[in-house]
């Protein structure tokens, strides 16, 4: 299926992307990862967008505000030194070839996710509340997102690993948290667990992006914003008449500590 342009949400589109602000959040965000633009039939991977001329540059390369809609998603790796590929595309073809197969030694870390995904956003909503719940109760260091389309995302960003689970390979942390999610997901009756990929590729929808088929905003929440969601405060008109509230404030962290989310990890995987 392919996504019609809306000529209307496209200027507000345009407009968002040139918010001072929002293109901190999504630079901030972006730093050291690979970035993707992804839509149903095609993907463009491998951006190295770590400043906001390198996303208007990328843009421009693939067309991301003039043909059909792109979703800007970031990788749960981090790649501080992730190499400037080629805009030959017979080059950057082979230079993709051999980064699938080297990319592990150029990773330094790998954020935790927990995505919630329900076509029903109100049966995702009692999903994600209860995750929330967990994290919240054990007192883990996490940020929350709306995932813009019919979810929430929960992520602790390696950063704030404790450092026993710093060492341990990125593989083993993969396997790992596919497992606490499948045991986290049947334990607790939380059905719209995402558990289908827990691979050390993956990605994620990038905060602060827009997101089709819908133009609403994959923003990062507030406790009282995810206690009180309210889905037209997601879209990209409201955002824009309420830009004051946005700022440069991140992904808004829960306090905790972080040997918490070992604990929390090891609770639901030694059984």
């Amino acid at each position: 299926m392919i996504i019609k342009m809306d000529k209307e949400f496209e200027k507000l589109k345009s407009e968002w992307y040139r918010n001072d602000d929002v293109m901190f959040n999504i630079i901030d965000r972006m730093k050291y990862r690979e970035g993707v633009f992804l839509r149903k039939n095609l993907v463009h991977r491998c951006l190295k967008i770590n400043k906001i001329d390198y996303f208007f540059k990328n843009a421009t390369r693939y067309h991301f505000f003039t043909k059909e809609p792109f979703n800007l998603y970031s990788s749960l790796a981090h790649y501080p030194n992730l190499p400037m590929f080629s805009f030959n595309i017979a080059e950057k073809r082979k230079q993709m070839d051999e980064f699938n197969i080297a990319f592990p030694q150029y990773m330094t870390g790998y954020d935790f996710l927990i995505d919630i995904d329900n076509e029903d956003l109100d049966l995702a909503y009692s999903s994600a509340y209860k995750v929330k719940q967990i994290l919240d109760r054990r007192k883990i260091i996490y940020w929350c997102c709306f995932s813009g389309k019919k979810g929430w995302h929960f992520r602790v960003d390696f950063q704030d690993f404790p450092q026993e689970m710093k060492e341990l390979e990125f593989s083993t942390l993969a396997k790992k948290f596919k497992l606490f999610a499948e045991n986290l997901k049947d334990i607790e009756n939380i059905p719209d667990i995402d558990t289908t990929i827990f691979d050390l590729r993956r990605i994620a929808k990038t905060p602060y992006s827009v997101v089709y088929p819908d133009y609403l905003v994959a923003l990062p929440l507030t406790d009282i914003q995810f206690k009180d969601f309210n889905i037209k405060e997601m879209t990209l008109r409201w955002q824009l008449d309420n830009d004051d509230k946005l700022h440069r404030r991140g992904v808004i962290k829960r306090a905790g500590k972080k040997e918490n989310f070992m604990k929390l990890i090891n609770d639901y995987t030694r059984l």
